[in-house]
């Protein structure tokens, strides 16, 4: 079958983009041809995929969703594909969807976390980007112009049919996944030592690991306070992603924790920070699954994050982690942090109560989803 498989970046250095990054290379493996038309991706030289890029005007940021998806469909439509295969509302119409989040569902969740003159609900506000984000998501699901839909979980299919009316007929729920050859609790192990020495962690410190590309949503200035009030020297802060390093800054020198936050910048090997960590933690506001959460417990390492993330299903309370009833609160992430900075006699069953979420047995639904609906 020959595949289109579309959305602004495929690559490694995100949540959605890794998804459709081991999607594409999934596919390719079972002998589909694939095409990858994105903005930016990382080239499989391994795979016969082949990429096309989609170039658009990148200001004003807020039209480079709607760019992508005009450009995007011109290139699609003329190319006679025998599946269209889209992972947001900036891919073109008619695919089989798989979506990672529902936009609104995460501006009404904020507006129940956020007061009504919080800085962040006052800028949520003001930023046209979510307006127009929630008109191409409705003109996806509202006016049911793709294959199929696939839900993460069955909240994220219920927020489909509360919000765009999207039937359940219409929707397969499969959960995102992991790669074990990149995470696994034995590479971890086998580097290990090499990673904590590389950054300057001693034998005896405790390194709780955030992985994210944005800061608020996820929850980095409450586990910042949460950690500073555990009163542990040892206990440092380890901040993976595509993060802005100067938005905390004040503040962390007022906790007196700049020497024990860390900012490495984005990467493609968050398996080696995961490996130099002993906890991961976060506390999101929202996330319609979170791919990080099961990585890093194939890792090996325990997980503290919000119910309001969908890979929280993944997480044996108490035993390979623990779950939050309000991310926003330092107290409580600092009461569910302590009894899980030394677990590290239980990483290989961690790791262990992950495996059902390994990318080939994810994938495989995908496939065959993908498959019965372009029939």
């Amino acid at each position: 079958m020959r595949v289109a498989l579309t959305y602004p970046g495929v690559h490694r250095r995100g949540g959605v983009e890794r998804v459709a990054f081991e999607s594409s290379r999934f596919l390719a493996s079972r002998g589909h041809t694939i095409d990858v038309y994105a903005g930016d991706w990382e080239e499989d030289s391994s795979s016969s995929i082949r990429y096309h890029r989609v170039s658009v005007q990148q200001k004003p940021g807020f039209l480079r969703p709607l760019r992508f998806r005009r450009a995007c469909s011109r290139a699609v439509e003329t190319a006679g594909f025998d599946a269209l295969s889209t992972f947001g509302c900036e891919c073109p119409f008619g695919g089989v969807f798989w979506a990672q989040s529902v936009h609104r569902a995460w501006i009404e969740h904020s507006r129940i976390l956020r007061s009504r003159f919080s800085p962040g609900r006052i800028k949520q506000r003001l930023n046209p980007m979510h307006p127009v984000l929630l008109r191409m998501e409705s003109a996806h699901f509202r006016e049911r112009r793709y294959r199929k839909v696939i839900a993460l979980t069955a909240e994220v299919q219920a927020d489909l049919h509360r919000y765009y009316g999207v039937p359940a007929e219409d929707v397969v729920v499969i959960p995102n996944g992991f790669s074990p050859s990149e995470f696994s609790y034995l590479a971890a192990s086998i580097c290990r030592a090499e990673m904590r020495t590389g950054l300057g962690y001693t034998p005896d410190d405790r390194v709780v690991v955030f992985v994210a590309n944005e800061l608020e949503r996820k929850g980095f200035g409450p586990l910042l306070r949460a950690i500073a009030s555990l009163g542990d020297s040892r206990v440092h802060l380890l901040a993976v992603g595509r993060l802005d390093t100067h938005a905390y800054a004040g503040e962390i020198a007022q906790l007196g924790m700049g020497d024990r936050v860390k900012f490495t910048g984005p990467t493609r090997e968050a398996a080696r920070y995961f490996a130099a960590s002993d906890l991961f933690a976060l506390p999101t506001q929202y996330e319609a699954w979170g791919l990080v959460i099961v990585e890093a417990m194939a890792c090996g390492l325990p997980a503290v994050t919000s119910r309001l993330a969908g890979a929280s299903v993944a997480i044996r309370e108490g035993f390979s982690g623990s779950l939050l009833e309000n991310p926003r609160d330092p107290v409580e992430i600092a009461a569910h942090l302590r009894p899980f900075l030394d677990c590290s006699g239980l990483r290989e069953e961690i790791a262990a109560g992950v495996l059902d979420y390994s990318w080939d047995r994810i994938l495989l639904r995908y496939e065959r989803t993908l498959i019965e609906s372009f029939r």
